[in-house]
């Protein structure tokens, strides 16, 4: 075999060890996650906790709360779970932003089953099934969680009651909640949200539309019930005195003036509170 030949399957040996390469890192079920960030805290955190940067200093992690759960950030875990981890000095707590990992989770809302979204509880750093009306979810649970057995520990939710709580694996993708429901839509008939919707150019919330309705049936019963005590005052007149008909006529179209300038000025103060 001569040198070009040579060189040529060496070429050859080595494409198909790259294609082979490519072919297994595609097939292969490692996360996507493949790089660990490390991070310091002042506060003790265990594996599982979904934490967020502190506010102050963007080089530490604290414990998730309902109150800063669109800043969720990713979850607490160990270093040997991924192959690359980047941590300094005091950096000791590592955190995993995407892909499958255990997370702590509670029953707090009901049992956890596979495919659920998963969220914060009102315990700091523990998740639970994600409610429609949280804004933002952590994941998706890939195995399901119902307590009893599963659980590692109890303990005492704000709400009183006790829950259970214990780690499964999710995948981490945190974005807006797909089953968030618009509490001000919900509140209000969907011809009313349409309606005000359209006269606005813009969404209005359920305060607006209320407050909106009422002053529109306010002045539209104020208008009516002064054209009615008109029309009714100006008939008994006739009845009594045909000759001065002509003065009542003209004081009946008075009334029914008034009515009309008390009903435009209600649909004017229901435009500016759906309109500003």
């Amino acid at each position: 075999m001569n040198l070009k030949t040579r060189l040529k399957s060496q070429r050859l040996l080595a494409s198909a060890l790259l294609a082979l390469l490519i072919i297994f890192s595609l097939a292969s079920p490692i996360a996507a996650q493949t790089v660990l960030q490390g991070y310091s805290s002042d506060e003790p955190l265990q594996k599982g906790m979904i934490v967020t940067a502190k506010a102050d200093d963007q080089s530490k992690v604290e414990a998730v709360t309902d109150k800063t759960i669109e800043k969720m950030k990713g979850v607490v875990t160990d270093a040997n779970d991924s192959p690359v981890t980047l941590s300094g000095d005091g950096k000791k707590v590592f955190v995993a932003t995407t892909g499958p990992y255990e997370v702590l989770v509670s029953n707090e809302n009901g049992p956890i089953n596979q495919g659920d979204y998963i969220s914060i509880s009102s315990l700091a750093g523990i998740g639970m099934k994600a409610t429609d009306t949280q804004s933002t979810v952590f994941g998706r649970a890939t195995t399901k969680f119902e307590g009893g057995g599963d659980s590692i520990g109890k303990t005492q939710a704000k709400s009183g009651g006790t829950v259970e709580f214990g780690r499964i694996k999710v995948d981490i993708a945190i974005l807006k909640n797909p089953n968030m429901k618009a509490p001000d839509k919900d509140q209000v008939p969907d011809v009313l949200q349409k309606v005000a919707s359209s006269v606005a150019e813009k969404p209005v919330s359920a305060i607006r539309i209320y407050l909106a309705l009422a002053v529109l049936i306010v002045t539209g019963g104020v208008a009516a019930v002064t054209l009615f005590s008109g029309v009714r005052s100006s008939v008994i007149s006739i009845g009594r005195n045909p000759l001065s008909k002509g003065m009542i006529v003209k004081g009946l179209v008075q009334v029914l003036l008034l009515s009309v300038i008390i009903f435009i000025t209600g649909l004017f103060g229901v435009y500016l509170l759906i309109k500003l």
